[in-house]
């Protein structure tokens, strides 16, 4: 019987999935539910930039702020998230953007029934942020997001949920 669900969101489809059966098994089981997000400082692919743009964050945050992330209007390439433009409104405005997913997903959890659910956020290697979180958290089971990557990109860059899978001392399921 598991005592505590970590689940890792980065916003995405798959990583919604993940909260929806967290939250379940959580309200089901009636257990602790920790929600936990992987802030990246450094070059992100592009569709993380484009997620967050299609979902509102980027405006949103811009918005909650006093900051002006300094985007220009329509399609926005991956800019923000470069490390060659690391002022502090673009640190802020990162941070921003993960409290919002983070924000989003304890809300979905609570809709969902689960009663006691925490976040956490830190700034990190994806895979070792998730490890480091549900540690800290006291987790028995990590639940996250599956991102179909191809089999050369995989080859090349490896999977965070295969990372997560082999190096984790607790229960991972990974959703599709």
């Amino acid at each position: 019987m598991h005592k505590h669900i970590f689940v890792a969101t980065d916003g995405s489809e798959s990583a919604e999935r993940a909260v929806a059966l967290g939250a379940e098994l959580a309200a089901t089981f009636e257990i602790p539910l920790t929600i936990g997000h992987v802030l990246r400082f450094g070059r992100l692919p592009k569709e993380l930039a484009r997620m967050a743009e299609a979902e509102h964050i980027i405006d949103t945050v811009q918005k909650a702020s006093n900051i002006t992330l300094g985007l220009p209007a329509g399609p926005r390439d991956s800019d923000l998230f470069s490390s060659s433009h690391m002022s502090s409104d673009i640190v802020q405005g990162i941070t921003l953007v993960g409290e919002e997913i983070i924000s989003r997903a304890a809300n979905r959890a609570k809709e969902l029934g689960a009663k006691t659910i925490a976040t956490m956020m830190v700034s990190d290697d994806p895979a070792d942020g998730i490890l480091e979180m549900a540690e800290e958290a006291g987790a028995d089971m990590i639940v996250m997001g599956h991102r179909g990557l191809g089999r050369v990109r995989y080859l090349l860059a490896g999977s965070v949920a295969q990372k997560v899978n082999n190096h984790a001392e607790c229960t991972v399921v990974t959703v599709r």
